[in-house]
């Protein structure tokens, strides 16, 4: 039998093979159990979520609804539809379009991040009221901050 963690993991990567570039995870939970998950459900699908991300094949981010497109989940609590959710992704508009949502990514998508951080860092520093708002605010490529990280942990 298999655990519930592996059952999850199974219908995420089915629906990322099915063609859908952007999955909610949520959503794909309630598709399979056909009601809302319990709290220890919706954990181990995050858990299965975060393994499919650690294994590179796909980008773990949180979203907005209105920024995951026509497929999004929408949680139907009061003012949730302005709450993000979280998605397992490999659509690369919406990796680079957000890089700073992105949670859980391998060095396989490093470089397409880090494009998303420098289209982000002009758009901030081109717009005069971004600029204000974030003062200050300046990208760390992922692969300049995982270089460090292992330097630092080498000495």
């Amino acid at each position: 039998m298999t655990s519930m963690t592996e059952a999850f993991r199974l219908a995420l990567q089915k629906a990322l093979a099915a063609g859908r570039d952007t999955v909610s995870i949520r959503g794909i939970l309630i598709e399979m159990l056909e009601r809302d998950p319990s709290k220890a459900e919706a954990s181990a699908a995050h858990k299965a979520a975060r393994r499919i991300a650690e294994d590179g094949d796909a980008v773990l981010i949180s979203l907005l609804p209105d920024q995951a497109g026509a497929n999004a989940y929408v949680p139907t609590a009061h003012g949730a539809g302005r709450r993000a959710s979280n998605y397992l992704t490999v659509d690369a508009t919406i990796i680079k379009s957000l890089p700073c949502r992105v949670e859980l990514a391998t060095e396989k998508w490093d470089a397409l991040i880090d494009e998303g951080m420098r289209l982000t860092q002009q758009k901030i520093e081109s717009n005069p009221m971004l600029s204000r708002l974030l003062p200050g605010w300046k990208a760390e490529p992922r692969a300049e901050k995982r270089a460090a990280s292992t330097a630092g942990a080498a000495d």
